[in-house]
């Protein structure tokens, strides 16, 4: 069994929705009858969220048993909002040029890509998917000051359902990191383990490769708050249009 087939049961414990977020994206794409994409939406929590305000929500996952779990909640709810189970590099199969408001890419989604070109390919689909004046969000962990600071372990997620733990080893020849994960699920003590390999994006590397795909205006925010980026900020968030 996948891990993520594992965990989706669970995955509304672990992440909880950020009124924070909510609050960001409608400053950027205020506009109520946009058309929305999530890109790496999960099981839907936030595309849930941001349908009760946007005319419509799609969110694509790569995870069958996420976009399973996503579809399932979608029962008696409104059809202004539908899940695909297709990955971020196959955006262009499912939605004609510039006709998308905004593309949210959360939850540290852009680094599940391979490689600085595939990374490339994302930000172009994107560029095409989108209007004149549409809006790229991205949200990634700030990988600048965990490997200036040989960051190993993030913060423990616990409440009283779940403890997660989430720790990091980097491969500095290959410029990859190892995200090892481990789930505790208190009711039942049952106990789920995995590893997965990310590319730990750099500031630098992505605002390049943004200007590259034809993002010529970004602004990049340390969180959702809308502080200004630094290498101590927790994530990297960017606007790009």
């Amino acid at each position: 069994m996948s891990f993520y087939k594992q965990i989706a049961s669970f995955y509304h414990h672990i992440f909880k929705i950020n009124g924070n977020q909510i609050d960001f994206i409608k400053s950027k794409i205020p506009e109520s009858n946009s058309r929305i994409i999530d890109v790496g939406c999960g099981i839907g929590t936030l595309a849930f969220e941001l349908v009760t305000y946007y005319k419509s929500v799609l969110g694509i996952d790569l995870d069958a048993e996420m976009i399973r779990t996503a579809l399932h909640n979608t029962e008696n709810k409104s059809h202004a909002i539908d899940f695909q189970h297709i990955g971020m590099l196959k955006l262009h199969t499912i939605v004609d040029k510039h006709t998308i408001d905004g593309i949210i890419c959360f939850g540290n989604t852009l680094v599940h890509l391979s490689t600085l070109e595939e990374v490339t390919d994302f930000l172009k689909q994107s560029k095409a998917a989108l209007k004149a004046n549409g809006k790229l969000l991205l949200q990634i962990v700030n990988y600048d000051k965990v490997l200036a600071k040989n960051i190993q372990q993030l913060p423990l997620i616990e409440n009283e359902d779940i403890i997660f733990e989430r720790h990091y080893g980097y491969r500095p020849l290959e410029h990859k990191m190892d995200f090892n994960t481990r789930l505790t699920v208190k009711s039942t003590q049952q106990i789920i383990e995995n590893s997965i390999e990310l590319l730990p994006l750099l500031k630098e590397d992505l605002a390049h490769l943004l200007n590259k795909a034809g993002f010529n205006n970004c602004n990049y925010y340390g969180n959702f708050n809308q502080e200004q980026y630094t290498l101590d900020s927790p994530a990297l968030i960017i606007e790009a249009w």
